[in-house]
């Protein structure tokens, strides 16, 4: 069964390289796309991926947008309506999330640095939800045929300081199928 996504972010360039894999995937998910402005989307976006214009801080869109999906996937950079987003997935039912962060979110365990970033730790306080933080390096247009390499900061973390944002969308989704990193923080390097 194919899975049912929102995408935040969707107008942003890592929002549409998401959506160019996602319709490339064997078994395409049926895309929600939130956005503010819709005419930044390609034309033709509207006849794969349901559109729903709104700001992150209009609860009412939101929850609409939320209505049927099992997954959200946020490629977004901004942390402050993150806890609105939280707060309705769990009205809404909706258990999965994948959220952007930086390397230099600190996870117990791990060598690197000790900065908390505002979205890592508003995701990862959500105990009731399948959250997977994926921290990204240096975002590249490079080739999304790239391999992907995801594992925990340390002495033997063997991805590159780069990641095309081709090969982070394709990891999202292969992610989506294995559930290999739910309730952790995984670094994801080319």
């Amino acid at each position: 069964m194919p899975r049912s996504i929102l995408l935040l972010g969707a107008t942003g360039v890592s929002g549409l390289a998401f959506i160019q894999e996602a319709l490339q995937w064997p078994i395409p998910p049926k895309l929600t796309l939130y956005v503010r402005n819709p005419s930044k989307l390609p034309a033709g976006t509207e006849v794969n991926a349901r559109i729903v214009k709104g700001e992150l801080s209009d609860e009412a869109a939101l929850a609409s947008a939320m209505d049927g999906v099992d997954t959200v996937v946020s490629v977004l950079p901004i942390a402050d309506d993150l806890k609105t987003v939280l707060k309705l997935m769990k009205v809404n039912g909706v258990r999965r999330i994948f959220a952007l962060s930086t390397p230099s979110y600190f996870v117990p365990g791990e060598t690197g640095k000790a900065e908390m970033v505002a979205i890592a730790e508003a995701v990862a306080a959500e105990k009731d939800l399948d959250w997977t933080i994926f921290r990204v390096p240096n975002l590249t247009e490079a080739s999304s045929d790239l391999p992907v390499y995801a594992g925990l900061l340390g002495p033997d973390y063997t991805g590159s300081l780069s990641l095309s944002r081709g090969s982070q969308a394709r990891w999202i989704l292969k992610e989506m199928e294995d559930n290999a990193w739910i309730k952790q923080a995984p670094a994801i390097g080319n």
